[in-house]
């Protein structure tokens, strides 16, 4: 996966430097990954499981349909505010906290007595989410060495598709055999081994120059930054207003069994990741039309999943396509606020993520009003009109892209 650029924001030591290249600096970096694949998992896990957690705790799809709005809502806040406060402190000792968050959250929410309970162990993971991905996001070079920088990363985000492909399909899988308490506790069990790896095999991870909040207002200074974060905001609000409750709409309107939604999730994940590394090549030579093409397809896809999707066959095509567009989406998008005016830090990776959060949240928030008012369908169209909002505004807002090498 393509990642964002990052700033020299942290020192190195005697420790880091004799890990680097070798199998446990690897290792170290495989924990990392574990970790972004728990919390992507974690994150998007009660999509598949929204109509169990609903009878489970009667209460509306709608208001089940806040446990994802919940935690993206505070990582939007987290991502920011846990890199400025954690200051000089030790990185490895932040992801170890941001882990532990995601096991005390992924076990009080398999033992939630109601949604408040749920609501609040949501909470608890939002805070670990954006503290995790605004720390990790930047020490695969830390671990490796810069020889080997591009593929730590490349590794360390690589858990978001697969966990898409993977966590949240087998999330669905266990949650259908076992109740949806069952797949809270896996995925705890998750965050406890990638815990115990980054405690074993991460070394001291030093700082010496910590992220200010000026730092984190630098992607806004260029115009191009600014276009690519209004449209990833309306993108990602319309996206997740819709496939939040995707399992519900194949339920109700598709009318496959519930033992088919995973099936179909795996589908969409799959073709996230083809999406994710097919972008590439294109955004290299033409990054301003693939964009706008990748804007293009999103926002079609979405608004044929209840015109088209009404039959098994149907569905599986527009999530093929919805998923291919979706996993491009991130990529390009990253790409586009991180080199389209030059421009590379680490204050502007938090200030991106935390976008994309709460993007993630009010698309969540959005949906459940509007399922809870009217009726699934209703939220893909409202996705799609948002989608096509973004094309106007980033064929408006966004310029040339300056030719030279970003710095």
């Amino acid at each position: 996966m393509t990642t964002c650029g990052m700033g020299n924001s942290t020192g190195t030591s005697s420790a880091e430097d004799k890990q680097k290249g070798t199998v446990a600096g690897w290792i170290g970096v495989v924990a990392v990954t574990l970790g972004t694949f728990t919390l992507v998992t974690n994150e998007f896990i009660p999509v598949g499981l929204l109509t169990s957690i609903a009878n489970d705790l009667h209460v509306s799809i709608g208001v089940a349909g806040t446990t994802v709005t919940v935690p993206g809502l505070v990582a939007a806040a987290a991502a920011p505010l846990v890199t400025v406060a954690v200051g000089h402190l030790d990185r490895r000792i932040v992801l170890a906290l941001m882990s532990i968050a995601f096991i005390v959250a992924d076990v009080l929410a398999a033992y939630a007595p109601n949604i408040g309970v749920l609501l609040l162990a949501r909470f608890a993971l939002g805070l670990g989410i954006g503290g995790f991905w605004a720390i990790g996001a930047s020490i695969g070079e830390r671990l490796v060495g810069s020889a080997s920088a591009g593929r730590a990363t490349a590794l360390i985000f690589s858990g978001v598709s697969i966990a898409t492909v993977l966590g949240v399909p087998l999330g669905t899988y266990i949650g259908g055999l076992f109740g949806w308490r069952t797949a809270f506790l896996a995925t705890a069990g998750l965050g406890l081994i990638a815990l115990i790896l980054q405690v074993i095999f991460l070394p001291p991870i030093r700082v010496d120059q910590p992220v200010t909040f000026r730092q984190l207002a630098s992607v806004l200074r260029g115009p191009n930054g600014r276009a690519g974060l209004v449209a990833t905001l309306l993108l990602v609000i319309g996206n997740f207003a819709a496939y939040t409750f995707i399992e519900p709409f194949l339920l109700q309107r598709t009318g496959v069994s519930a033992g088919l939604v995973s099936v179909f999730l795996l589908l969409y994940g799959i073709a996230g990741i083809v999406g994710n590394f097919a972008v590439g090549r294109p955004l290299a030579t033409w990054m301003r039309p693939t964009i706008l093409a990748v804007i293009t397809v999103l926002g079609l896809s979405i608004v044929a999943m209840p015109l088209l999707g009404l039959s098994t066959p149907g569905a599986f095509l527009v999530l093929a396509l919805w998923g291919l567009s979706y996993g491009a989406l991130p990529v390009a998008m990253q790409t586009w606020v991180f080199t389209a005016d030059r421009i590379k830090s680490e204050g502007g990776s938090a200030l991106y993520i935390s976008t994309f959060q709460i993007s993630l949240a009010l698309g969540a928030l959005v949906g459940g009003r509007i399922v809870d008012a009217t009726n699934v369908p209703s939220t893909m169209f409202t996705g799609a009109a948002l989608a096509a909002v973004a094309l106007v505004a980033f064929a408006a807002l966004s310029g040339p892209v300056p030719h030279s090498k970003p710095a």
